[in-house]
C-alpha cells in the first residue's frame, strides 16, 4: 500500500471505499497549505491504478499519471493568461465547463474510474463555483472529484455539503522531519527552523532557498525594529521582495506575519520556546523589547487588510512593501 507519511489511516479509509465502490463521488481534502494534500490525492490514484491495471500495463499508466497526460485523470488549477504571461487569479467557468464535458464522456479505458483533482477549490471564482456545484449535484457514476482546499471557509456551503470531508492535520515534528530528510534536507537545526516558520508544512519548506530565507529572515527582524522607514535594510527588502512572483511573495509575507505574531506573543508573556524548536527564533526575542506593541499591531493589520487586494487586483508590489515599512 502506497501510504503517505502521517496520514495512513485516512489514506487507507478512502482507498478501501474507492476499491469497494462505496466512496462518495466528491471528496474535500482540507488542511494547511503545503502539508501534502495534492501528494496525498495523487498517491491514492496511483494506488488505485496499481490495483485496477494488469502488470503488463501498469508502468505505462503510472508514467501518464506522472506526466499529467492520463486520459482518465484531469487536474484543474489556475492557468497562465496568454496575454500577460502571468498565472490568472482564479479558476474560470470555462475550465469547469471543460471538466464537465470530460466527466460526461465515456471512459476510454473499460472499468477504470475517472478522477478530477481541483487544486485548489479556493481559487474558483463565483461563476466557476456555481458551475461546479451543478456538476456535483448530478454526479456521473465511477467519476470522482477531489477538491483540495487550504481554507474551506472560502467554499460555497452547498459545495461542501455534497462532499465527503477529510481534514489532514498539521504534521508533528517527527513526520515533518522524515519528509524533509526524504527530500535531502538533513541538517537538524535547518529542519527545526523550517518546522517553526512554516507551521509544519513540508511543501512550503522545500520551496525555500535556505541561504536566502535565513538572510531575509534576519533582515525582516531588523526591519520591524528600524525607526528609519527608508533605511538601507528596508530599501534592500523592498527591492528584493517586490521582484518575487506572487506565489513566492506570499510565502515571504507569511514569514513576515510569523515574526510579527511571535513578537506579539512575547509581549503577552508567552514563552515561545514552549512552542518553537529552533535557536534562530531567539533573534525575535532579542528585538522584541525594542518595538512598540502599537507599531507591530499596525504592521500586522496592514498585511491582513491589504494582502488579498495585492494579489487579486495586481497592485504594485514595491508600493505595497514601502507602505508596510512606513507603518508605525
Amino acid at each position: 500500500m502506497n501510504f503517505v507519511i502521517g496520514y495512513n489511516d485516512k489514506f487507507n479509509y478512502i482507498f478501501n471505499n474507492l476499491k469497494n465502490n462505496t466512496l462518495n463521488n466528491s471528496i474535500l481534502i482540507s488542511g494547511n497549505k503545503g502539508i501534502g494534500k495534492f501528494f496525498f490525492v495523487t498517491n491514492l490514484i496511483k494506488e488505485y491504478l496499481i490495483y485496477k491495471t494488469n502488470k503488463a500495463n501498469i508502468e505505462h499508466h503510472l508514467s501518464l499519471l506522472k506526466n499529467n497526460t492520463h486520459s482518465n485523470i484531469k487536474i484543474l488549477k489556475k492557468e497562465i493568461d496568454l496575454k500577460t504571461n502571468k498565472i490568472k487569479n482564479f479558476i474560470t467557468i470555462d475550465q469547469v465547463r471543460n471538466i464537465n464535458v470530460f466527466s460526461r464522456e465515456t471512459s476510454q479505458i473499460e472499468n477504470l474510474a475517472k478522477f478530477i483533482i481541483i487544486d485548489s477549490a479556493d481559487n474558483l471564482n463565483a461563476n466557476a463555483a456555481n458551475s461546479l456545484l451543478k456538476i456535483l449535484e448530478e454526479p456521473k457514476k465511477n467519476t470522482y472529484f477531489f477538491l483540495i482546499s487550504h481554507q474551506p471557509s472560502l467554499l460555497l456551503p452547498s459545495i461542501k455539503s455534497r462532499c465527503l470531508k477529510i481534514n489532514l492535520p498539521t504534521h508533528n515534528f517527527s513526520d515533518f522531519s522524515e519528509i524533509l530528510i526524504s527530500n535531502n534536507i538533513t541538517d537538524d537545526e535547518t529542519i527545526k527552523f523550517l518546522f517553526d516558520i512554516t507551521n509544519g508544512s513540508p511543501g512550503v519548506s522545500t520551496e525555500y532557498n535556505f541561504k536566502e530565507i535565513l538572510e531575509i529572515f534576519d533582515r525582516l527582524i531588523e526591519s520591524v525594529s528600524d525607526l528609519n522607514n527608508f533605511s538601507d535594510n528596508n530599501i534592500y527588502l523592498v527591492d528584493v521582495l517586490s521582484k518575487f512572483d506572487n506565489e513566492k511573495l506570499k510565502i515571504y509575507l507569511s514569514l513576515l506575519k510569523f515574526i510579527l505574531i511571535t513578537i506579539i506573543k512575547i509581549k503577552y508573556g508567552v514563552n515561545i520556546f514552549d512552542y518553537f524548536l529552533s535557536s534562530n527564533i531567539k533573534k525575535i526575542i532579542d528585538i522584541s523589547e525594542d518595538v512598540s506593541f502599537t507599531s507591530i499591531n499596525k504592521k500586522l493589520e496592514y498585511l491582513i487588510k491589504n494582502e488579498n487586494d495585492l494579489f487579486t487586483l495586481n497592485l504594485d508590489k514595491k508600493i505595497f512593501m514601502i507602505n508596510f515599512f512606513a507603518e508605525r
